[in-house]
C-alpha cells in the first residue's frame, strides 16, 4: 500500500526477487473505516504481509489501526523514514510487526521475509504440541472437585517429561493453594490483566512453584465482570503452549461465556459428584448446561466418596442422569482431610485406597503410565 507508482514498483520489485511470496494486491490509498473500499479488497485478498509507506503519517498510522483491527493474523510491515523511534513506536501501537527504514532495499525485504516464515514455522510447531488442559468442576460444593484436580496434577508431576500447571478459577479465594501449603504472591487476576501482553515468559513470574508443578491460584477479591472471554482464552492459549498438562479447577457458577471458552480448550471437562440426592439433582442439571456448550462428549462423570454401603447405587446415578459413570474414588474422607491439614497432597503423604485411586484416575485420563511406589511392612496395613 503506497501512494507513489515508484515505490509502490520498487517494493514489488523487492518482494518478486524474493522468490519467497508474490504480489496480489497493490493499493494506491490508504485503509479507514470510514471509506471501506481498499479495506474490503484486503479483506477479500486475506494477504499474508501487507507492507504500508508511511508517506502520509496520519493516514498510514489509521491504515494500520483499520488493517489489525479486520485482519489480526496478516503482518503488517510498516516503511518509514529511518532515525524517528517516536514513529517506530507509533507504529508499533498500531498493528505493525515490523518497521523497515526507507528507501527499503531488497536485503531488508529477504531478511523480513526470512523472520516471518522462522515466526510463522515456531507457531505451527507448537501448536502441534500444545499441552493438554482439562477442567475440574462440580454441581455442589464440598463434592471434591479441589482434592481430583490438585491430586490428578501432583500426580503427574511424578514424571520427568511433563509439565503441569494448575489455575485456580474460585472467586474470591480458591483452596488449590491452601491444599499446597503455598501462599503465592500473585493470582489469576494479574495474569488475566496482563492478558494483552502475556507470553510464556511473563505468565512464569505470576506462578507459584510446588516441585514440577505451577500454580496460579484464584483472585484474592471478587469483582463481577472481572473475567473478560478475549482475556481468557489468550491465557490458555499462553498457557497449553508452555505446559504438557493443565488442571483447572472450575467453578459451575462461572459467567456462560467464560465457561464456554474453558470448556472449548478442555481435552475433558472432569465432573465431580458424590453419591446423595441434592448432588444427583444438581448435577443433572450442570451436565445438561455443559453438555449444550458442546462438550459433551468430553464430560467425565467423576463419582467422588463411593463405597459399597452407600443408598444410590453406580447404576441409579447412571439412569438418573443418562450418564455413565468414568471413574469411582473410594471413600476415605479420614485421610483426604489429614492430607488437607498438612498442606500436602493424600497421593504424595500416603498410600490409601484413595491415593491409588487418584493414581489410577490420572493414568486412565492421560495415558501416562506411573510406577507403582514401594510400601514398607509398616504400610501394609493401612
Amino acid at each position: 500500500m503506497s501512494p507513489t507508482p515508484e515505490a509502490r514498483d520498487s517494493l514489488s520489485g523487492h518482494v518478486e526477487a524474493t522468490q519467497l511470496a508474490t504480489v496480489k494486491l497493490v493499493v494506491d490509498e490508504y485503509c479507514a473505516i470510514e471509506d471501506d473500499y481498499p479495506t474490503q479488497r484486503f479483506i477479500e485478498a486475506r494477504p499474508d504481509i501487507i507492507f504500508v509507506d508511511m508517506h502520509d503519517i496520519r493516514a498510514s498510522i489509521k491504515s494500520l489501526f483499520t488493517l489489525h483491527g479486520v485482519l489480526p493474523e496478516t503482518a503488517l510491515y510498516a516503511c518509514g523514514a529511518p532515525n524517528d523511534p517516536q514513529l517506530i513506536i507509533e507504529t508499533m501501537q498500531a498493528g505493525a510487526r515490523e518497521f523497515l527504514s526507507k528507501p527499503v532495499s531488497a536485503r531488508s525485504v529477504a531478511m523480513a521475509f526470512s523472520r516471518y516464515i522462522d515466526e510463522r514455522d515456531r507457531i505451527r510447531t507448537s501448536a502441534k504440541t500444545r499441552g493438554k488442559i482439562y477442567s475440574v468442576t462440580s454441581a455442589k460444593g464440598g463434592a471434591g472437585a479441589t482434592s481430583v484436580a490438585v491430586n490428578i496434577a501432583m500426580t503427574l508431576a511424578t514424571s520427568r517429561e511433563a509439565r503441569i500447571a494448575i489455575l485456580d478459577l474460585n472467586s474470591p479465594v480458591g483452596d488449590a493453594a491452601s491444599y499446597l501449603n503455598m501462599k503465592p504472591q500473585f493470582s489469576i487476576s494479574d495474569a488475566l490483566s496482563a492478558a494483552q501482553r502475556l507470553d510464556p515468559v511473563l505468565l512464569e513470574t505470576f506462578m507459584a512453584k510446588s516441585g514440577n508443578v505451577a500454580l496460579l491460584p484464584g483472585p484474592k477479591q471478587f469483582r463481577s465482570g472481572a473475567i473478560s472471554a478475549p482475556s481468557m482464552a489468550k491465557l490458555l492459549r499462553v498457557v497449553s503452549g508452555s505446559y504438557s498438562h493443565t488442571f483447572i479447577d472450575l467453578p459451575s457458577s462461572l459467567d456462560q461465556e467464560i465457561l464456554q471458552v474453558v470448556t472449548d480448550a478442555s481435552e475433558s471437562v472432569l465432573v465431580v459428584m458424590t453419591p446423595e440426592l441434592p448432588a444427583v439433582w444438581r448435577t443433572h442439571r450442570l451436565l445438561s448446561v455443559l453438555a449444550g456448550s458442546g462438550c459433551g462428549d468430553r464430560l467425565r462423570l467423576i463419582l467422588n466418596r463411593d463405597s459399597s454401603r452407600d443408598e444410590i447405587t453406580e447404576k441409579e446415578i447412571t439412569r438418573a442422569l443418562n450418564h455413565p459413570v468414568y471413574f469411582r474414588l473410594p471413600n476415605n474422607y479420614t485421610a483426604a482431610i489429614q492430607a488437607i491439614n498438612k498442606g500436602k497432597p493424600i497421593v504424595e503423604v500416603n498410600h490409601s485406597s484413595l491415593a491409588a485411586g487418584y493414581r489410577a484416575l490420572a493414568q486412565e485420563l492421560t495415558g501416562i503410565t506411573f510406577q507403582k511406589s514401594r510400601r514398607g511392612l509398616l504400610r501394609l496395613f493401612v
